[in-house]
């Protein structure tokens, strides 16, 4: 995968990181307390902290989760293992990481993984 496509896809991560955590602030006023009593850390930071988790939690697992993922995601980028899957170890496509840029499977192995559930 060239740098340039990683650079973008991380530049798209973040963005969506600091939608989310401007989501939870806006929406939650114990969020909000919570990133104004941060000292002079940068927002984007935040929920990588060891902050109150379970305040977080609280305040809406499905967002909290997707911030994982999407930390998860940053972390492969630093790792230079981004856009590989973490089951069968081939590269996901450029198309899937556009589309979920916090994918972790390919396409294939995504749909397995759903055939079996149901």
């Amino acid at each position: 995968m060239d740098k340039e496509f990683i650079e973008k896809m991380k530049e798209s991560l973040l963005t969506m990181k600091r939608e989310l955590l401007a989501q939870l602030m806006e929406n939650n006023a114990d969020f909000k307390q919570i990133v104004d009593g941060m000292e002079s850390k940068d927002v984007i930071d935040i929920a990588a902290d060891d902050i109150d988790r379970k305040q977080i939690v609280a305040l809406g697992s499905k967002t909290v989760n997707k911030l994982k993922l999407i930390d998860n995601a940053l972390i492969r980028i630093e790792q230079g293992k981004y856009g590989i899957c973490m089951k069968c170890g081939k590269h996901i496509p450029p198309a899937r990481l556009e589309a979920i840029p916090y994918a972790v499977l390919c396409i294939e192995c995504k749909a397995s993984d759903e055939r079996h559930i149901r």
